[in-house]
């Protein structure tokens, strides 16, 4: 037993050292008013490049709104340029299976954070394995409701992370309803109680405002027994309050946002080459 939780807090303290910095909370506000925390959202590198990345439905709620994350010192850095949201045209958003966003950093928003490195990306999946132990990080509502005016009008928060971490679980008929797989996504357990970084346990964070935020593999393996370097494995996009979808939190394998990232940049180049053709 104790040698089990030995191995916990070394995947936590590694989790949180690689993962933590790169997480964001991401915030809306129109001038004037307080700034109203909307989501979670994470950068990365990846080829050289680097990215914001985050749920589509914490985009689609505010269109009509500046957008901005939270950095570690607590000031904001507003984000510049459009997201790349996927498309959820005929079906609406509750369906879209997809539902993420990616924004390409400025020289200058780059500059402010920190991104995980490719290093630790899940960029080639293994998902016959589901044995594993996951984390799921973000900013909920519920841990960041107490606010000061002060700091809200000083676009200067301290924002309050969460930490929810359990086993990968096996959902293939839920996916196959939902139009997903093993392949593009990840489900672990959402249980109603569960333990507290000081390992008290307590009622599970509510999901909302993890949106947006990373899944991480803890590199610890069950089946068969292993640990191994914690990777960034997905983005948390459902876990909402219908009973049944509550048992589990689904995200969406980061190995799909490099690929839409790679055939976006793919589409640009030929969008290019017929524009200088004509």
């Amino acid at each position: 037993m104790d040698e089990a939780k030995t191995k916990v807090d070394e995947a936590v303290t590694q989790v949180d050292s690689t993962f933590l910095p790169c997480t964001y909370p991401i915030y809306a506000f129109v001038d004037g008013k307080d700034p109203t925390l909307i989501g979670t959202c994470f950068a990365l590198s990846y080829r050289a490049r680097n990215f914001l990345v985050t749920a589509a439905h914490v985009i689609d709620n505010s269109k009509k709104a500046s957008l901005a994350f939270g950095t570690a010192s607590g000031a904001m850095v507003i984000i510049e340029g459009e997201f790349y949201v996927t498309s959820a045209v005929g079906i609406g958003r509750e369906e879209d299976p997809w539902d993420f966003a990616w924004h390409e950093l400025t020289e200058e928003e780059g500059s402010k954070i920190s991104c995980v490195p490719e290093s630790s990306l899940e960029i080639v999946p293994n998902p016959l394995v589901i044995d594993k132990v996951h984390v799921a990080l973000g900013y909920p509502v519920s841990k960041n409701k107490k606010i000061s005016p002060e700091r809200r009008r000083a676009r200067k928060l301290t924002p309050v992370v969460a930490r929810y971490m359990n086993l990968q679980t096996d959902a293939a008929v839920y996916f196959q309803e939902r139009g997903m797989s093993s392949e593009t996504h990840i489900a672990i357990k959402r249980e109603n109680r569960s333990l507290n970084q000081e390992r008290v346990e307590g009622n599970t964070i509510g999901h909302i405002g993890l949106s947006g935020g990373p899944l991480i593999d803890t590199g610890m393996q069950l089946d068969p027994p292993g640990f191994f370097p914690p990777k960034l494995s997905g983005i948390l996009i459902e876990g909402d309050k219908n009973s049944q979808k509550s048992r589990i939190i689904v995200a969406v394998r980061i190995s799909v946002i490099l690929r839409h990232i790679d055939a976006q940049d793919v589409k640009q180049r030929a969008d290019a080459d017929r524009f200088s053709s004509t």
